[in-house]
């Protein structure tokens, strides 16, 4: 999301808050920053899926007004802390302030997380959460040959490619814009269905999706065997689902329509529910995907349950071009968590 959609969402959340109030009496709202808003909102208006998007969002708002109410807290003062957050990589972000209740804004965000794999399969089962590394070439690393008997098929087809043996030679000898070119020729084989490209592209997606999820338990493995106790696992799980040290509302929008949830904070959480695990394995799909699969029990009914996220990796501007990317989605809506209370009804 640019910086226009993220200050947008966040203040026009908390102008519902404030009853509809000006963005200029939102304290931290500086003349730059509702400029920004404005120029936004006036973008969105001009479109029906825009209005829709405003909608959610101060509905989203109004919803947590009338919580706020409920709770007897009349918001006469809104502080908005989002400026800081801006292009920052934050598990819980603090987008709004209002007394003693914080307020993070998510628009339409369903990546969890976007980083290289192996901060997403190496560092974060691991326990390593403030690392953000780049690392070699994910495909060449980890499915060399399926990445090479790719590049050879697609090569018999394309004229780009003709002068290079080896992927390696080709992504060595070539400049941004050659590999452009031959992604676009790869993309169209694909959709022409080649079926040569498109088997050698499954055995490349098969071996990527087995290995990285084979790396991230192997990497689990070797924390728990490091960190034995089962709470020890408590940080990766509240680091994947935005769970604090403190009680929040987290708010905006899902699939262009309005939620707002309360998430208790870590502590009376492990009152709760308890975290036992995580199991990756590969997900059968057009590219490769791992899925995450968490396992809790409910305390107090004893009933365990799951909760899945998924992972695609893949080039980060179109086939052959950029090093590969993972990114983290989630598969549910936050509202249909056990452990959230739904305040948008």
């Amino acid at each position: 999301m640019s910086k226009a959609q993220t200050i947008f969402s966040e203040l026009c959340v908390a102008s519902a808050i404030f009853d509809g109030a000006e963005v200029e009496d939102i304290e931290n709202v500086d003349e730059a920053t509702a400029a920004i808003y404005r120029k936004e909102l006036h973008s969105r208006q001009s479109k029906v899926s825009g209005k829709i998007s405003i909608n959610a969002l101060v509905a989203s708002g109004k919803a947590i007004r009338k919580y706020l109410l409920g709770n007897g807290v009349t918001p006469k003062q809104i502080v908005w802390t989002g400026k800081q957050n801006i292009g920052a990589t934050v598990a819980v972000a603090k987008d709004i302030e209002v007394a003693n209740y914080r307020i993070s804004v998510k628009e339409n965000a369903n990546v969890f997380i976007n980083g290289s794999p192996i901060t997403v399969f190496e560092d974060m089962p691991s326990g390593l959460f403030g690392i953000k590394r780049k690392g070699d070439d994910w495909f060449l690393k980890i499915a060399r040959d399926e990445l090479q008997g790719y590049f050879l098929e697609c090569k018999a087809y394309a004229k780009s490619a003709s002068g290079f043996e080896t992927i390696e030679d080709f992504y060595k000898k070539t400049a941004k814009e050659e590999r452009k070119t031959f992604g676009a020729e790869v993309a169209l084989l694909h959709k022409q269905k080649n079926q040569k490209v498109l088997l050698a592209y499954s055995a490349l997606c098969q071996k990527v999706s087995t290995v990285s999820a084979d790396i991230f338990n192997s990497k689990l493995v070797d924390f728990r065997k490091a960190n034995p106790s089962i709470s020890a696992l408590q940080p990766i799980f509240h680091y994947f689902f935005r769970i604090n040290g403190v009680k929040y509302i987290l708010a905006g929008t899902e699939n262009n329509k309005p939620f707002a949830v309360v998430l208790e904070s870590s502590s009376d959480w492990t009152k709760k529910y308890q975290f036992l695990g995580i199991t990756a394995a590969p997900r059968p799909a057009g590219q490769p995907e791992v899925l995450l699969s968490f396992r809790f029990k409910n305390v107090a009914t004893k009933e365990e349950f799951v909760v899945d996220l998924k992972i695609e990796i893949r080039w980060s501007h179109g086939k052959f071009c950029g090093n590969p990317e993972a990114k983290i989605y989630k598969t549910w809506s936050y509202a249909a968590l056990p452990w959230t209370e739904n305040i948008c009804l």
